[in-house]
């Protein structure tokens, strides 16, 4: 603490205001900084995770529409060609032709038929109907996926959206919070300044006073004159 004299001619007080404000500013910076670290921090991993989340599914919709895209021929021959072949290989078609054929011969054979040019012609027709009809419900299966993949992929552009936004706000908090730590700390220098130039101005008025006091004494003054008379 500033002392009597201190205070009275040095700006003592106001100095010591002004440290004990520097402090809080300082205080005030620090917990301010960590704060915002930890709400970035935490944000930006809860984002990310949501981001890992759509991208894993706009990446697993995404296989599916590629090979939806190879059957129509978009992406050409070759690739229309992969597309229908995991189609035939597909043991779900596999198992409802097998099914199919196997009544049907159960039929013939109940018949005395299963041997029969008749019952050949009717297991290609069931197999070539059966096999269009799977073909056309695949297509419209693996066409469902497009719209889920391509809500993932508006999530993951929003995601990062809410990232960009992120940034930009933490830096605009940090600007403020830099700001209003400047601002305090040159309201403290201002302060101590205003207190050491009223201190000098203390000083001076003390010293011409004293001076005053000084030549009346030696008689130059009017109390000089009066102690000679």
């Amino acid at each position: 603490m500033a002392s009597f004299l201190d205070t009275l001619f040095g700006g003592g007080a106001e100095k010591d205001a002004a440290n004990a404000n520097r402090a809080l500013l300082s205080d005030y910076l620090n917990k301010g900084t960590s704060a915002l670290d930890t709400g970035l921090a935490n944000s930006t991993t809860a984002l990310n995770s949501a981001k890992g989340t759509l991208s894993d599914l706009q990446n697993k919709y995404g296989a599916g529409t590629d090979l939806y895209l190879n059957a129509l021929g978009v992406n050409g021959a070759d690739a229309a060609k992969t597309a229908q072949q995991s189609f035939t290989t597909n043991p779900g078609n596999d198992a409802a032709i097998t099914a199919g054929l196997d009544a049907i011969n159960r039929r013939r054979a109940a018949g005395g038929m299963l041997d029969s040019g008749n019952a050949d012609l009717d297991a290609l027709t069931f197999a070539q109907n059966n096999q269009n009809q799977q073909y056309g419900s695949w297509l419209d299966r693996l066409g469902g996926l497009v719209s889920p993949e391509t809500q993932a992929a508006s999530g993951v552009a929003g995601v990062d959206t809410n990232l960009a936004n992120l940034s930009q706000t933490d830096a605009t908090n940090r600007i403020g919070l830099y700001g209003n730590y400047a601002s305090g700390n040159i309201g403290a220098n201002n302060y101590q300044a205003a207190g050491e130039s009223a201190g000098a101005k203390n000083l001076l008025g003390g010293a011409l006073s004293l001076a005053g006091l000084g030549l009346k004494a030696s008689g130059i003054g009017g109390f000089g004159s009066a102690l000679r008379a």
